[in-house]
């Protein structure tokens, strides 16, 4: 009896060095299941990180070209628009016209080109912000633009462009005779901000008389609320007028300078010269001219204008008609192709119009 329970009693203690051994283990391999699927989820994780940089590195590079694709199909379309537009319009007209386009054109393309630059080095830096257009940039564009315009319009003045960092305006034109005498200098600032701003004819007033110049002009995108024929005058020889007037108003004022140095000429011997000028630039035949070749402008501008919405509209009709053609022809096509097979009809560019279109949606 002594033997058979020592004989049990090594059982049950070995029942229980086997119980005890076998939690230890489960433990044991439970702890190691746990770090491991800690492992594996960080790696997961830096694995998912890794593919989404990859992804919004591939999307910029991918905006890039859509942008430079769209800007490419704009060209087009806007080549195509001014070539229907000349063969319509008058001589005077078009000329305008085209005035008109270059200008919006040369901008979105100046625009563009800066924009392009900056993501490009960005991209190329593994820079995930994007950059947009900025208010300085715009700003450069259209002095350049105004500047090229002044320069090309008149090329016997003297076009300057105030450097930058030196308090003034932004172009300096100084009016010449045919024979090549100053008759007198426009200061012209340009503005192409969200809203108008009072203050910028007190500073533009201030570079008058720094620079001694004899008018001055303010071209802004946005007007004042009393300009709403496109320009108006401040008095002081300040002027306001929009980007699409600058050459009328700046002609009218060329006269005015010529004229009056014309006369400044002739009242050389008389001592005369300050009122002279004085007198011309406040008289009604100062102003009249002005106004004269700025509301023909104008009326001219408004008349093309119309046109250009009626031919937009019919476009427009045009484009819708021919968008249900070819989406009748493609669903024929993919008829066919269920009832035959995909290898039937393959078209490339009717494939690749149902990628666009789905990549849009």
């Amino acid at each position: 009896m002594t033997h058979e329970m020592e004989e049990s009693v090594k059982i049950r203690e070995q029942a229980k060095f086997d119980k005890e051994r076998l939690e230890i283990e489960e433990k044991a391999l439970e702890k190691a299941k746990r770090e491991l699927e800690l492992e594996l989820k960080d790696a997961k994780n830096e694995a998912q990180e890794y593919r989404k940089n990859q992804e919004e590195l591939r999307k910029k590079v991918l905006e890039a070209n859509e942008q430079t694709r769209i800007l490419k199909l704009k060209d087009e379309d806007r080549e195509i628009e001014m070539q229907k537009i000349i063969a319509q319009e008058r001589e005077k007209s078009t000329e305008e016209i085209t005035k008109k386009e270059r200008l919006k054109s040369d901008l979105e393309k100046r625009e563009l080109q800066i924009q392009l630059e900056s993501m490009r080095k960005a991209l190329e830096a593994a820079n995930k912000k994007g950059r947009s257009k900025s208010q300085q940039l715009q700003g450069e564009a259209l002095e350049l633009e105004l500047q090229h315009l002044l320069a090309v319009s008149f090329p016997h003045d003297e076009t300057t462009e105030v450097g930058k960092g030196i308090s003034g305006a932004d172009i300096r034109q100084i009016v010449k005779s045919p024979k090549g005498y100053p008759c007198g200098t426009i200061l012209w600032e340009s503005k192409r901000t969200a809203e108008w701003s009072e203050k910028w004819i007190d500073k533009l007033k201030t570079d008058q008389r720094a620079e001694n110049a004899n008018l001055a002009v303010m071209v802004s995108i946005n007007l004042p609320k009393d300009a709403p024929d496109g320009f108006i005058n401040r008095g002081d020889d300040i002027w306001i007028c929009s980007y699409a007037l600058v050459v009328p108003v700046a002609v009218a004022l060329r006269k005015i300078l010529l004229d009056a140095g014309f006369q400044k000429a002739l009242a050389l011997n008389r001592g005369e010269k300050k009122e002279v000028l004085y007198s011309y630039i406040t008289s009604t035949e100062f102003i009249q001219p002005v106004k004269t070749v700025v509301e023909a402008y104008k009326e001219i501008f408004d008349q093309i204008a119309k046109e250009r919405v009626a031919y937009e509209k019919m476009w427009k009709q045009r484009e819708s008609q021919a968008q249900r053609i070819i989406t009748s022809m493609a669903s024929i096509v993919g008829s066919i192709q269920g009832k035959i097979g995909a290898s039937a009809l393959q078209i490339k560019e009717l494939d690749l119009l149902e990628s666009g279109q789905s990549e849009s949606g």
